[in-house]
C-alpha cells in the first residue's frame, strides 16, 4: 500500500483535518473523530484499496486531449498564420501549422472504448 495514495483516498471521504496517517496507521486528531462511521470508512478503503488505487491512478493520467493541447500551436500562432494567409496572401505559416496539427492528431489519436 502506498501511504500517499491511501491518505488521498481517505481524504476524499473524511475531512483531512480529522486524521493523520503515520505510515499506514490512521491517527485521529481528536478522539471525537474516532467514530464508528470514520472507522468504517477506513476499513472500507483498506479492504478495497487495490480497486480504489487503480481508479485513482487512472484518473491522474493525462487524456489524449490533454496531450494534444500541450503540443498544439498556441492561439496566437494560429491567428498570426491565419492573418498572414488571408490578409497578406502568405500561406506558408498556415500550411506548416496545419501539418503540425495533423501530425499531433495522429500521434495522439482518439481512443475508442469498445
Amino acid at each position: 500500500m502506498n501511504a500517499n495514495i491511501l491518505c488521498t483516498l481517505l481524504a476524499q471521504r473524511i475531512p483531512p483535518e480529522q486524521f493523520q496517517l503515520w505510515g499506514l496507521e490512521v491517527h485521529w486528531m481528536d478522539e471525537a473523530y474516532n467514530t464508528p462511521e470514520n472507522q468504517a470508512i477506513v476499513s472500507d478503503v483498506v479492504a478495497n484499496y487495490d480497486t480504489l488505487e487503480a481508479a485513482y491512478i487512472k484518473s491522474q493520467l493525462p487524456t489524449y486531449e490533454d496531450l494534444r493541447r500541450a503540443e498544439m500551436p498556441s492561439e496566437h500562432e494560429l491567428i498570426v498564420a491565419l492573418w498572414e494567409k488571408v490578409i497578406e496572401g502568405r500561406p506558408e505559416s498556415a500550411t506548416i501549422l496545419q501539418a503540425k496539427r495533423e501530425a499531433i492528431k495522429i500521434k495522439y489519436s482518439k481512443i475508442k472504448d469498445n
